[in-house]
């Protein structure tokens, strides 16, 4: 068996178990249950003639874009990594979702930013596709959707940079960001300087003159300053990872800059109080973006899991 199919198949397995309900009654006995999210939204006070974004955790954010639902890089499993029939080999999560994948309604698009499997969770992509057979538009990044093209979504659309799609009202454009793509070692990648390699993406979203940016993964870099003029309204960038990671992760000083180099009005976090991803310590990503904050133009809205900001 190809060594490809050969991960296909733990995937496969580990997701069905997930959906059964198996998988999380194994796991619960494996390890303790992660911490409750510190905030919970209620989504009943949502309205469509608002935009509502409530932070999930890690780079999870669940979009209500004037009706439009939508979830970026959903990862609602207990650990990360690869699959391995009853588990993920990878970092547990230590705090839970903000919102149980179960009490959600039904997604309009899942925006996925790339491959890593801390962004691309498949047994979380198979169960809302499996929920919602038929009914959720994806858009990935270039080269990315055989991972998950078997699963029932209504359509997967790849996008390479500076490439655009509109989805139920709602354009969609792609950006160069500086990271990688690959989700074994061993693939093509965009990084490594194939240019059939795989993508790694953030995105502008707009709908009724209001755009989100969706940063993704990134190291700090000069790309965002090409959207000074897009006029984006409200930028949700990663801020954990960066030890000893900077040259794939951006910190939250960095991750500021970068949001004023957009012109962004208001800035979100992502990318940390989910899982042990990075080394450094807990709670010094947020600190530092609490104490970084006041130097810069943009504003942050959201500090905690489970914060909504309203717009």
């Amino acid at each position: 068996m190809k060594r490809r199919n050969f991960l296909k198949l733990i995937s496969l397995s580990s997701a069905s178990l997930l959906t059964s309900g198996i998988f999380e009654s194994l796991l619960a006995k494996e390890t303790l249950e992660p911490k409750e999210a510190p905030f919970s939204p209620n989504l009943d006070e949502w309205s469509d003639d608002k935009i509502h974004l409530c932070w999930i955790g890690h780079s999870t954010y669940l979009i209500n874009f004037y009706g439009t639902l939508i979830l970026t890089d959903p990862v609602f499993s207990h650990r990360i990594g690869l699959y391995a029939m009853i588990t993920n080999l990878g970092p547990k999560r230590i705090i839970a979702p903000a919102v149980k994948p179960e009490s959600l309604q039904q997604p309009n698009l899942i925006l996925l930013s790339h491959s890593h499997f801390d962004h691309m969770d498949y047994p979380t992509l198979k169960y809302f596709s499996e929920k919602f057979p038929n009914k959720i538009s994806v858009v990935t990044a270039f080269k990315s959707k055989d991972i998950f093209e078997e699963l029932p979504f209504k359509e997967i659309r790849e996008l390479d940079w500076n490439e655009s799609t509109e989805i139920e009202g709602l354009k969609v454009k792609a950006f160069k960001v500086k990271h990688f793509g690959w989700r074994y070692p061993w693939e093509n990648d965009r990084s490594k300087g194939f240019k059939n390699g795989r993508g790694y993406n953030a995105y502008i979203i707009e709908k009724k003159g209001k755009k989100i940016l969706f940063g993704g993964d990134t190291a700090f870099n000069d790309e965002f300053k090409k959207l000074n003029d897009e006029n984006i309204d409200i930028a949700i960038m990663p801020i954990g990872a960066y030890k000893p990671w900077i040259n794939s992760h951006c910190n939250p000083e960095e991750a500021l800059i970068m949001a004023d180099d957009m012109n962004a009005k208001y800035f979100l976090p992502m990318h940390t109080r989910t899982f042990p991803h990075g080394r450094e310590p807990w709670d010094e990503p947020i600190q530092w973006l609490k104490s970084a904050a006041p130097k810069y133009k943009t504003k942050v809205m959201i500090y905690e899991v489970g914060q909504t900001f309203s717009l």
